[in-house]
């Protein structure tokens, strides 16, 4: 499992940033000998480390706030998705940028599927299979990447749902997503 180093660049520059030492614990030899070597945008790397630095981030900098973790993510969104990637979401109606999304996630993670069952004009659900990470933090930054999404092709009121959570056990992730 890889994560691309477009994704990874601000992690590594946050953890390494830090001169506390308080990420030590979090990161392995592995992880420091990664995190000092130059991270490419186009580059694949372990998600392993990815994970840690994660982690690493959500416990001591966010303190374990959820919404810190989902600001995270609609952060990156909105860059990716108003530069490099402003086709996926430039005209797009809400429910196709749902769709798209997989293709965008593919482009930063080389593991997982997503499955997308359109449950009404505003209401979908939403997926993730294979997708067997306990890193909890990940997925309220993907959270926070499908309402910026949503919102970005004009859905108001966007609500999130999680209705399984494979963190907790259960099989998939699966997330009710409804916007006005």
């Amino acid at each position: 499992m890889n994560v691309k180093g477009s994704v990874f660049i601000n992690l590594v520059k946050a953890v390494k940033h830090d001169k506390s030492g308080a990420f030590d614990k979090y990161l392995t030899p592995k992880d420091r000998s990664i995190l000092g070597g130059k991270i490419l945008p186009g580059g694949w790397y372990p998600f392993e480390t990815y994970e840690h630095c994660i982690t690493a981030l959500y416990d001591v900098a966010a303190k374990k706030n959820p919404e810190t973790a989902k600001a995270w993510g609609r952060s990156e969104c909105k860059a990716a998705m108003t530069g490099l990637y402003a086709s996926f979401v430039s005209g797009q109606d809400p429910i196709s940028f749902i769709h798209e999304y997989g293709r965008v996630h593919r482009r930063f993670y080389d593991f997982s599927r997503m499955e997308v069952v359109v449950e009404g004009k505003t209401q979908v659900l939403f997926k993730l299979l294979d997708f067997n990470t306990k890193c909890v933090p990940l997925y309220f930054i993907i959270q926070g990447w499908l309402e910026q999404g949503l919102e970005l092709c004009g859905a108001k009121n966007v609500q999130f749902t999680f209705l399984s959570k494979s963190w907790e056990g259960q099989p998939d992730t699966s997330i009710r997503l409804t916007w006005t």
